[in-house]
């Protein structure tokens, strides 16, 4: 299994698909409450575009999102939730950048846990290299 971050701030959703593909991998949404402004970063709108390959696991969401700070909701529950899964997963949420951004809370918990994290930045770019073995 093989674990990988992105925000999807300044991104093409239809980008999405092919990024999955390449790194033959689920996208796992770790957004608290999975909407947004724009139609296509919405729950609804990705399950119907990636079907399968998209989970909603809000217990790695931001409850403080919109007050500016960071609490995980539910941890503990939310990283054995992906430690079940066999498939390489894509954690994904809003932030453009992951140092101020919840999903780094995520990825430093993954970390101490022995998992390899990679943070994708250029969807266009990311191939299943990122990992060396």
């Amino acid at each position: 299994m093989k674990i990988y971050t992105t925000g999807y701030t300044g991104k093409d959703v239809a980008e999405l698909r092919a990024l999955l593909d390449s790194l033959d991998a689920v996208l796992v949404d770790i957004r608290f409450a999975p909407h947004s402004r724009h139609l296509e970063w919405r729950k609804n709108y990705l399950a119907l575009l990636l079907k399968h390959h998209y989970h909603h696991v809000p217990q790695l969401g931001n409850r403080k999102y919109k007050e500016g700070g960071i609490q995980i909701h539910n941890l503990e529950l939310g990283i054995r939730l992906i430690e079940s899964w066999d498939e390489n997963v894509v954690l994904m949420c809003a932030c453009a950048e992951l140092e101020n951004c919840h999903r780094n809370v995520v990825k430093i918990e993954l970390e101490k846990r022995g998992h390899q994290i990679k943070e994708i930045t250029d969807w266009r770019a990311a191939q299943p290299s990122l990992f060396t073995d």
